[in-house]
């Protein structure tokens, strides 16, 4: 049996994560510069679906494009290798990202200054390692590189070309400087249809709810997210980003002093769940997150609970974080229905997480507001 990798694993989820493009959207005029909407649209496409083939061609073929090999067989979820592993598949777009700052666009083409180039230092999650293999696998996806030397930089300019659509190139290098102005690079890595609605210095949006809604596939999904933040908002809750390089999500607090102290939150919506170790297949993975912190209290109402939210407290059990295993775990929760003792660990996010129904929203709040205090 061959090993599977982390690497893989994480160019599975950005592929997933790369935004999907709605029926309409807006396209600022800063955009619209020798080109109309419609050429806009269409090299929006097209790099859309880069991002999606690019990032699932590093899940199949990572030693390739030189993507680090841990085995997930050798370490944990949260170890240093895991997080190295989920900024990796970045890489192909990050070397873009880095040339396009150092060029001139022309004729369709782009020039880079070799010289501003290679006296660039990029931040560390900024840095593109093995670029003669990026390179190559650029290469193969539609790009052509001039002033190579055996796909190494040599002491030439760069050309970069995109036969395929002339006016991808160009957008890109708009995207990335946009990207760049704005603090937003990770909106450009997932080809955020966003970055397009405001001038190049300006990002007015993915804030709260609309950004995870922004990011859900379906439009029921996205009727879920908008619906609980009007429910809880409805109900004094007060919210705030709150994501990882795992998911983008948002939390929900009882008043604005929790929410700006160290207090948890008790509802966390985010675009995809963390366990890596037994994912589903569903190609959406958003998750709601409840803080319930004593399982005894919900037990009366959980009878009068349809199925999909009993299955909540019952769907498994986990083997926890290593600290269960010498008896140290402050935080896991351990309880029993039906006679089965079941435990959940709670150490890196909350112990109880459902993919959402929402018809099932008012069951969630109320188990929330017996459970949430121990």
């Amino acid at each position: 049996m061959s090993q599977i990798f982390w690497v893989s694993e994480w160019a599975k989820r950005r592929q997933a994560e790369v935004v999907r493009i709605p029926t309409e959207y807006k396209i600022h005029a800063d955009f619209l510069q020798n080109r109309d909407k419609d050429d806009v649209r269409t090299a929006f496409v097209e790099l859309n679906t880069l991002f999606q083939s690019i990032y699932g061609d590093i899940a199949f073929r990572p030693c390739e494009y030189g993507m680090p090999l841990h085995p997930k067989d050798n370490y944990r979820v949260f170890s240093t290798e895991f997080r190295a592993a989920g900024e990796a598949p970045y890489r192909p777009f990050v070397l873009l990202f880095n040339l396009l700052a150092f060029c001139e666009i022309s004729s369709m083409s782009a020039i880079v200054d070799i010289e501003k180039y290679k006296a660039y230092k990029p931040p560390p999650k900024q840095s593109a390692k093995h670029p003669h293999l990026l390179f190559g696998k650029l290469s193969d996806h539609g790009f052509v590189f001039e002033g190579l030397s055996n796909n190494k930089r040599s002491n030439r300019n760069i050309h970069i070309s995109y036969p395929d659509n002339p006016h991808l190139l160009s957008l890109l290098k708009q995207l990335s400087d946009k990207a760049r102005n704005t603090d937003r690079i990770y909106d450009l890595l997932c080809g955020h249809f966003r970055l397009l609605q405001d001038d190049m210095q300006t990002a007015n949006y993915g804030h709260g709810a609309n950004d995870v809604a922004d990011r859900v596939h379906t439009d029921t999904d996205k009727k879920i997210v908008l619906s609980l933040d009007r429910i809880l908002k409805d109900k004094g809750f007060v919210s705030k980003p709150y994501g990882g390089i795992e998911c983008y999500g948002v939390a929900y607090y009882h008043n604005e002093k929790d929410m700006n102290s160290k207090k948890p939150y008790s509802y966390r919506v985010v675009t995809r769940g963390m366990d890596f170790e037994h994912p589903d297949t569903d190609t959406e993975k958003m998750i709601l997150q409840l803080r319930i912190r004593n399982v005894e209290k919900c037990l009366q109402f959980l009878t009068s609970c349809p199925d999909s939210v009993k299955r909540i407290f019952t769907n498994h059990t986990d083997l926890g974080c290593p600290k269960r295993l010498n008896d140290t775990c402050k935080h896991g929760i351990s309880y029993e229905i039906d006679g089965k003792l079941h435990w959940r660990c709670a150490c890196c996010h909350t112990p109880f997480s459902v993919k959402p129904n929402i018809r099932d929203i008012p069951h969630y709040i109320k188990l929330v507001d017996l459970g949430e205090k121990k």
